[in-house]
């Protein structure tokens, strides 16, 4: 049997699914994110995931990773957002930070990657006037972003509740380029390339992974030498 996966989000949920209950190998793939930097993450006791959870008006996580510790009080909470070339259009770092930058709601603004992200990082520094209140004002463009009254989402917004927390952009962009932009108006943003992912599933065998990835061919993120391709 065979189990194919779209886009972003269905090679994220191949991969979460494939490393399981590995915190060897869960530990690896957070070891992957050392743009700009490495994590500081020390020696996590367990991972809790969320996949494609909502967070109402601060909008989805492609992947939520809260790292737990023996004091929850040090928990760390990692939140993923994935943007892929599409098979018509490559995504490119730089045009979304310049479009996040010129403070424009612009057709299509909230899937930007920084807006994003930026969005989940206004709900944790905002978390107990947002606990208190149901909402907080967005002051980017003057909205009042409210968290709800789903249940379900009352519960993640329970279980993200942190002192430190990293927003992480999966992006198209190959290695050598992501390291040459360093333009980044939110602090804790950081990157990992489809391509470093690519190769982590190579090295770890995760054939199932590979075999997402080959389902959507160059529509992930364009290998530099393409005689290569997926394989």
């Amino acid at each position: 049997m065979k189990i194919f996966g779209y886009s972003e989000r269905g090679i994220i949920n191949s991969l979460i699914f494939n490393i399981g209950e590995n915190m060897e190998l869960m530990n690896k793939f957070l070891q992957l994110i050392t743009i700009p930097t490495s994590l500081d993450l020390e020696e996590p006791t367990d991972y809790t995931i969320l996949l494609e959870q909502s967070l109402s008006r601060f909008g989805d996580s492609d992947l939520i990773i809260i790292v737990k510790y023996k004091n929850p009080a040090d928990n760390i909470v990692l939140f993923f957002e994935g943007k892929v070339k599409t098979s018509q259009v490559n995504w490119k770092i730089n045009s979304q930070f310049n479009k996040y930058n010129s403070n424009e709601q612009y057709s299509g603004y909230s899937s930007n990657l920084f807006f994003q992200l930026y969005l989940k990082k206004l709900l944790i520094e905002n978390y107990t006037e947002i606990k208190e209140n149901g909402e907080v004002l967005e002051p980017q463009f003057g909205d009042n972003r409210k968290i709800g009254n789903n249940p379900i989402v009352l519960n993640a917004f329970d279980l993200i509740k942190c002192n430190k927390a990293y927003y992480i952009g999966i992006v198209p962009t190959l290695n050598e380029d992501l390291k040459q932009f360093t333009d980044s108006s939110i602090s804790e943003i950081y990157f990992l390339s489809w391509e470093t992912i690519h190769e982590f599933c190579k090295d770890n065998n995760l054939e199932k992974v590979l075999e997402v990835f080959d389902y959507n061919k160059e529509q992930i993120y364009a290998p530099k030498f393409h005689t290569s391709g997926y394989s």
